[in-house]
C-alpha cells in the first residue's frame, strides 16, 4: 500500500512539472495521457523538450535520476503534506 502511495505522489509530482513547464493543467496532462491523445502533449513542445522527453523516455536510467532529483524529491515532500 505505501509503495502505491508513493507511486501516485511521483506521478502527480511529474504531472505537476510538465503542467509548469507546458502551461497547462496537469489534470488535462492526465487525462491526455489515459485516452492515449499523447501527440497532443508532444505538440505542445519546443523541439529542446521533445529532444529531452525523447532522451528520458528511452533512457530508465535517466527517469531514475529524475525521479530521484533532490527537486523532485522536495515536490513529492510538499505533496505529502497536503494530504
Amino acid at each position: 500500500m505505501l509503495n502505491a502511495n508513493i507511486n501516485e505522489m511521483k506521478k502527480n509530482a511529474l504531472l505537476q512539472m510538465a503542467g509548469k513547464q507546458l502551461g497547462k493543467d496537469p489534470s488535462e496532462i492526465k487525462e491526455k495521457l489515459e485516452s492515449g491523445q499523447v501527440q497532443d502533449i508532444v505538440n505542445g513542445l519546443s523541439d529542446e523538450q521533445k529532444q529531452k522527453l525523447s532522451n528520458v523516455l528511452q533512457n530508465p536510467q535517466a527517469l531514475n535520476n529524475l525521479l530521484g532529483s533532490e527537486q523532485m524529491q522536495n515536490l513529492l515532500k510538499s505533496l505529502g503534506n497536503n494530504r
